[in-house]
């Protein structure tokens, strides 16, 4: 039962790093385009807008990565049971390639050309799923015995 609420809990962290990390860098992403094509934006401005990105985008944001995690972790950690010793990398990339599906996925059926400006481009989108890798890195530090489990199923085999 420990673990399953320690597993639980790392995926709540999860979800939470990815959000609030996607939304901070998303508002330091266009902060940056409007920097280019207007007058310079500082430090103060830089706070209050990463701080309404927090308290409204965030909210939609986390809704997004919620369900893309609910369908990326529990995959990886299927396939890292069938190739183990790699569980890291899995998740990993499972947190990676599904957000990225799903920027791709929101942009083909929202109205607006681009749902999340700061995935306009190839340099913005690497930058939001950095914030994805950096969750499941988190996720995967904080549930050890899932670690050690997969590394004693690999060295009986």
């Amino acid at each position: 039962m420990k673990q399953k609420q320690a597993i639980v809990l790392a995926f709540i962290v999860a979800v939470v790093i990815a959000t609030a990390l996607g939304s901070i860098f998303q508002t330091q992403v266009n902060l940056a385009y409007m920097r280019d094509i207007g007058p310079p934006i500082d430090f103060s401005a830089r706070i209050g807008n990463t701080w309404h990105d927090l308290t409204h985008f965030a909210l939609l944001y986390l809704v997004v990565v919620l369900a893309t995690f609910l369908i990326a972790f529990p995959l990886a950690e299927w396939i890292a049971r069938k190739v183990p010793g790699h569980r890291m990398i899995w998740l990993v990339l499972a947190a990676v390639v599904s957000l990225a599906v799903c920027f791709q996925i929101i942009d083909a059926v929202a109205p607006m050309p681009t749902f999340i400006a700061a995935t306009r481009n190839l340099g913005g989108t690497l930058i939001m799923l950095l914030a994805a890798a950096i969750a499941a890195l988190v996720y995967v530090l904080m549930t050890p015995s899932l670690n050690s489990t997969l590394d004693n199923q690999e060295t009986e085999q």
